[in-house]
């Protein structure tokens, strides 16, 4: 019997540069990949493709080409291996600049080195993934006023 994959866990670390924290379970395709390559790209999807998300996450990478089963179009990155997603509205590309944790939590501290936003995907909701299955999408916005830019 396999044992179940937690999915992978992003939060912010720093605004400037730009830093993130992620999760992968050890038993992730993902993980040995990230592990190797020290690069990644995290790709914030639209509600509307919440369908292919669950599909990606129930596959293994390492046994089928995730772009072609789902039917996403992978498209070049500028400064990492990995390919962005052109249906998702947000592509982080990011490096590792921290394994510290790896071991003990399977946590990566990445850096985005560039980001991406589709202007022709407006008013996008974006979709939470909260664990087997469940998900939130995003709220009303709301604009405050603050001293960080």
């Amino acid at each position: 019997m396999a044992a179940r994959q937690a999915p992978e866990q992003v939060g912010e670390v720093e605004f400037e540069p730009p830093r993130i924290a992620c999760i992968v379970s050890g038993g992730n395709y993902s993980f040995g990949l990230l592990n190797r390559t020290g690069e990644c790209v995290i790709a914030i999807p639209p509600s509307r493709i919440a369908r292919k998300v669950v599909q990606i996450g129930n596959c293994h990478g390492d046994k089928i080409d995730k772009f072609a089963a789902v039917s996403l179009t992978a498209k070049p990155a500028l400064r990492v291996g990995a390919p962005l997603i052109a249906e998702c509205f947000v592509n982080l590309e990011c490096k590792v600049i921290d394994r510290k944790l790896v071991r003990t939590y399977n946590m990566f501290i990445l850096e985005v080195v560039k980001a991406w936003t589709d202007p022709q995907k407006k008013d996008c909701k974006t979709l939470h993934h909260c664990g087997y299955g469940q998900f939130v999408l995003d709220g009303r916005l709301i604009s405050l006023p603050s001293k960080m830019r």
